[in-house]
C-alpha cells in the first residue's frame, strides 16, 4: 500500500473526531472518502496534510512512517491538499497568492515577471482563465476554489487530498477538474477524494472508504459497491423503500412579483412570480448573473431598475432598507466574507438582524 493509516485517533474538547481509523490506499488510485457531516473525513485529510496532529496512531507513506508537523513539512513529503474552507490573502493578487511560500526573487527583489509567468502556467494546467493581476478579493467563490486546485497541483505532489472540490464549481469547471483528475491518475499521482456526491465518486474513484462517527466502517473497490450500500454504511441502518406520502403542495397567494428587473452590463429584463409556499430555483453557469439578480432583489444594486411588488404592494428597487422593511432576507454566496463580521462573537453576529428589538 502506498498510503496506510493505522489506528489514527484525534480528540477535540468533548469530541472524539477520529477513533482508531485504519485503512490503506494503493499507489496511483483515486480513493473516495465518504461519510456524513462530522464523520471525520476532513479531519483525517488535515492530519495527513500537516494542518492537524493525530493524538494516536501511525501514518505510512510509501512504506515510511510520517507525521508532518505543518503544511510545509507535508509539502516536502509530496502531500498537498485542496481545502473545503478557502483561505487566501484577499488583498494580494492571484499570482501572489499562488506563489506564496516560494516567491521568485533575485538578490532579495521580487521578480514580478517570473511571478506572473509561473501563475499563468499553474492556471493553464487546470484550464482556468483567471487574470493573474486581479486581487483575490474580486474573485467569485468558484474562482477561488480553482486557485486552490491550481496551487495544489502545481506543487508536484505525489499525493493530493481533494476536500469537496466541486462544491463551488460550475458544471464546466467541474468537467475541467474531472479531466485533470484523469491526468493525475495517468501520472500515477494518488488522490484522496472527499465528497458527498455519488455521481462523482462512481465516475472518478477506484475504491472507497466510509467513516461513521469517527470510525472506519468499510473499504472496498467501487466495482463491489453501490450507492444504496454506501448510504447504509454511512448512516448505520438499512434504507427503506422510498415512498412519497406527503400531500400535494399548496401554493398560496402571490407574495412576490418582479417585472423588467435590469442592471446595466449584469442582467436584463428579469421577471417572475412567487407564491406563498413555493420554492423558486435560479440556475445558470458562473457569470450568468444568478448572484447579481439575488443581490438586486434585496436592494444591493443601486443601478437596478424595474418593478417589484411584495404582497401586492410596490417595493422601491435598489434600496436595502425598503427590502428589509418589506420582510425580505438575504443569504450571500460567500457567507464568511459577506454574511458575518468575523472579529465579533457568535452571539453578536446572531443578534445583528434583531438589533432593533434588543437595543435599549
Amino acid at each position: 500500500m502506498f498510503l496506510r493509516f493505522a489506528g489514527v485517533s484525534k480528540r477535540y474538547p468533548g469530541v472524539l473526531a477520529l477513533d482508531a481509523v485504519s485503512f490503506g490506499v494503493s499507489r496511483g488510485a483515486c480513493h473516495a472518502l465518504m461519510g456524513e457531516n462530522g464523520a471525520g473525513k476532513s479531519t483525517l485529510g488535515k492530519i495527513l496534510a500537516g494542518v492537524e496532529r493525530a493524538d494516536q496512531g501511525e501514518i505510512q507513506l510509501d512504506g515510511f512512517g510520517i507525521s508532518p508537523a505543518d503544511p510545509h513539512a507535508a509539502r516536502r513529503l509530496g502531500i498537498a491538499m485542496v481545502h473545503q474552507e478557502l483561505a487566501f490573502c484577499p488583498n494580494l493578487t492571484v499570482a501572489e497568492n499562488l506563489c506564496l511560500g516560494d516567491l521568485p526573487a533575485r538578490c532579495g527583489w521580487l521578480q514580478r515577471g517570473e511571478l506572473r509567468r509561473q501563475a499563468r502556467q499553474l492556471l493553464e494546467a487546470i484550464g482556468a482563465d483567471i487574470p493573474v493581476d486581479r486581487p483575490v478579493s474580486e474573485l467569485s467563490t468558484g474562482q477561488e476554489q480553482l486557485l486552490q486546485i491550481a496551487a495544489a497541483v502545481g506543487t508536484g505532489a505525489r499525493l493530493i487530498i481533494f476536500d469537496e472540490p466541486t462544491s463551488s464549481l460550475s458544471v464546466a469547471e467541474s468537467e475541467h477538474l474531472f479531466s485533470l483528475l484523469a491526468e493525475l491518475k495517468r501520472r500515477a499521482i494518488t488522490v484522496l477524494y472527499v465528497s458527498h456526491r455519488m455521481d462523482e465518486i462512481f465516475r472518478l474513484c477506484d475504491s472507497v472508504s466510509v467513516l461513521r462517527d469517527g470510525r472506519h466502517v468499510a473499504t472496498e473497490p467501487m466495482a463491489q459497491t453501490n450507492p444504496d450500500r454506501l448510504i447504509e454504511q454511512m448512516i448505520g441502518r438499512e434504507l427503506e423503500a422510498a415512498t412519497d406520502t406527503s400531500p400535494p403542495a399548496y401554493l398560496g397567494r402571490e407574495c412576490l412579483r418582479v417585472n423588467g428587473l435590469s442592471s446595466p452590463g449584469r442582467f436584463k429584463d428579469i421577471g417572475f412570480e412567487l407564491r406563498a409556499g413555493e420554492v423558486l430555483g435560479l440556475g445558470g453557469l458562473v457569470g450568468a448573473g444568478r448572484s447579481e439578480v439575488a443581490q438586486a432583489l434585496f436592494g444591493l444594486d443601486p443601478r437596478a431598475t424595474g418593478e417589484m411588488h411584495i404582497q401586492g404592494q410596490p417595493l422601491r428597487v435598489g434600496n436595502v432598507a425598503a427590502a428589509l422593511s418589506a420582510g425580505l432576507g438575504f443569504m450571500p454566496e460567500d457567507r464568511k466574507r459577506l454574511g458575518l463580521i468575523l472579529p465579533l462573537s457568535c452571539r453578536a453576529n446572531a443578534s445583528l438582524a434583531a438589533l432593533d428589538r434588543v437595543a435599549t
